[in-house]
């Protein structure tokens, strides 16, 4: 699948989805500073899902309803990176094909999902 990372999200994240063979565009490495609706852009143009701590890319989907082709939100956590690498490769496999047009949101409970319109 194709991802692009927020800047907020640790780099380690990126690592883990890059060694599972996804295809993973990092902010921080490509676009440092953008806002998120350049960040939105860029996701919608190449067709990739954003993933974010950030909760105004909720807001942009869900409300605003910016074309995005999904977004997956990490809510703050106090699990070791590692752990929730596992955890958001393991969301990843499961939904497949679900994650686009929805905004996910991985807990460390549950994860919830919503359809972007």
């Amino acid at each position: 699948m194709r991802f692009l990372f927020d800047e907020c999200c640790h780099r380690l994240l990126v690592v883990a989805l890059r060694e599972a063979g996804h295809d993973v565009r990092y902010a921080a490495e490509t676009d440092a500073r953008a806002t998120d609706l350049i960040i939105s852009i860029l996701a919608a143009e190449e067709n990739r899902i954003v993933v974010t701590a950030d909760y105004d890319f909720g807001e942009l989907a869900i409300r605003r309803q910016q074309a995005l082709p999904g977004v997956i939100l990490l809510a703050p956590s106090q699990t070791p990176i590692a752990d929730r690498a596992a955890r958001l490769l393991d969301v990843i496999s499961k939904a497949q094909t679900g994650l686009l047009g929805a905004l996910t949101i991985i807990e460390d409970g549950r994860v919830r999902q919503r359809p972007i319109e």
